[in-house]
């Protein structure tokens, strides 16, 4: 699982402060840096590549627009995806790319259909990867929001209050979307190997 360190928090703080100082150097290195995290957090929300290439380029060209007016986020990366979430709700919905009831679920309750798998984590013995099969399947049976959360939270390894952020909700409302999911996993496993349990209490860090 990808892991954002002390130190990379620390190297994008860095690089954002030479942003605003008006460094284009830093801008493309903050796009080097996240651009793929931001398709993958893109693509949950539309399939459409081309339209997410887009928004992404649209979203740095607008923070680099504004450079002047900005302030330090507490997480660059939280920053980013938040930008990035606004950005393609606000231009899918001026080209009709969402359906009605797709936008209205996630401008009022902040879901976005996340989807798990295999390649989540990097398997190499067959009876782990197994067990990390099954435990995408039990993931994706989640409700969309604990999904999300889930996905942020492990992830891409923001924090509760940084997941607040994002999804435009309060970090207690986060943490109760975490032990729901939590318990929902734990409801499931009756039905699945009992050696997943192992599995979700590493995952889920309970």
């Amino acid at each position: 699982m990808p892991h954002l360190s002390e130190n990379n928090r620390l190297r994008d703080a860095q690089l954002w402060k030479e942003l605003v100082l008006g460094s284009e150097q830093a801008l493309g290195a903050l796009m080097h840096i996240h651009y793929r995290s931001l398709v993958n957090y893109g693509q949950k929300f539309i399939k459409d590549e081309e339209f997410l290439k887009d928004c992404i380029q649209e979203m740095f060209i607008e923070v680099w627009n504004r450079r002047g007016a900005l302030s330090s986020p507490n997480n660059v990366r939280a920053y980013l995806f938040t930008s990035l979430r606004r950005k393609v709700y606000r231009e899918g919905h001026k080209l009709q790319l969402f359906e009605h009831h797709d936008m209205a679920d996630a401008e009022t309750t902040g879901s976005t259909d996340i989807e798990f798998s295999p390649e989540w984590w990097l398997i190499e013995e067959e009876s782990l990867a197994e067990r990390t099969r099954k435990m995408g399947d039990l993931l994706n049976l989640l409700p969309k929001r604990q999904r999300e959360v889930i996905y942020l939270k492990y992830y891409q390894e923001l924090s509760r209050e940084e997941i607040a952020q994002v999804l435009t909700i309060s970090p207690q409302t986060v943490s109760n979307l975490i032990q729901q999911a939590f318990m929902n996993l734990r409801d499931r496993i009756k039905t699945v190997a009992i050696s997943l349990c192992a599995l979700i209490t590493l995952f889920l860090g309970y």
